[in-house]
């Protein structure tokens, strides 16, 4: 399915209040809407594109015109039928959003010329000893003459799993299965949680990983984290770029760069 349509969609329900009055403009039934939405619809959907565009998709081509202003769904309301708390919120939110754009715009320029800057003082060193380093993109850390900054670049791996952790958690039940007959309940809540998954279906690396630190040497169990270890597979990587400074009392502490930690 498009993204564009369903999202426009899922759009027009929010701004109707009810999944059942954007399917009487559309004409299909509610329960027809309510399977598109969840994905589970086994038709033909063009049908139904066609007529989520026609009704809210074309409405958002148009050029609001003056004293309107155009609500989530694409129809133009009046402004003087907007109440005054709604205005207010718009222009409050537009004006944080159109904030955020110039600093994002700055950051990204700033990491683009860190990372470009980086690159180049590593390969110029090089030079000095006749090596070319040219692609090379490792960790590095670069600190000032008197030591109180550091600049580090830190290169991660993104790591998933193939079937082979499918095999690594049946062998892992089985443990469970004998352990907790009378206790374990506690190592049993561990690995639960290991396994759990977040609200993108993804699973942990991290946690799954964490397992085979404990120190257990029951045969399935040891079987089952080496399932885990061979299921590793990279994926790609993320590059990170931190900036240091130290304090009088030689702690390094890192600038922060983004909201969640200011």
């Amino acid at each position: 399915m498009s993204m564009e349509w369903t999202a426009l969609l899922r759009r027009a329900v929010l701004a109707e209040g009810s999944q059942g009055k954007v399917a009487g403009r559309l004409g299909y039934s509610p329960t027809t809407l309510s399977m598109v939405l969840s994905g589970t619809y086994q038709a033909d959907t063009a049908a139904i594109e066609e007529k989520v565009m026609e009704i809210y998709g074309g409405q958002n081509m148009q050029e609001v015109p003056s004293g309107y202003m155009r609500n989530a769904v694409g129809h133009l309301v009046p402004i003087e039928s907007v109440k005054e708390i709604d205005l207010e919120r718009d222009r409050f939110v537009k004006e944080v959003v159109g904030k955020a754009r110039e600093v994002n715009k700055l950051l990204a320029e700033f990491k683009k010329r860190v990372a470009g800057d980086m690159q180049a003082f590593l390969e110029l060193s090089a030079e000095k000893y006749k090596v070319n380093l040219a692609g090379a993109k490792g960790n590095l850390s670069l600190t000032s003459f008197d030591g109180r900054y550091r600049v580090m670049r830190c290169v991660s791996e993104l790591l998933n799993f193939d079937e082979r952790l499918q095999a690594a958690k049946a062998m892992i039940d089985e443990c469970l299965r004998e352990w907790t007959k009378d206790s374990g309940v506690e190592i049993k809540t561990l690995v639960e949680q290991a396994f759990q998954v977040d609200k993108q279906g993804r699973i942990n690396t991290k946690r799954i990983l964490s397992l085979r630190s404990l120190k257990i040497e029951h045969p399935t169990w040891k079987r089952a984290m080496e399932a885990i270890g061979d299921a590793v597979t990279v994926v790609g990587s993320c590059t990170y770029y931190r900036v240091y400074e130290r304090d009088d009392e030689g702690n390094y502490h890192q600038l922060c760069l983004d909201f969640s930690g200011v």
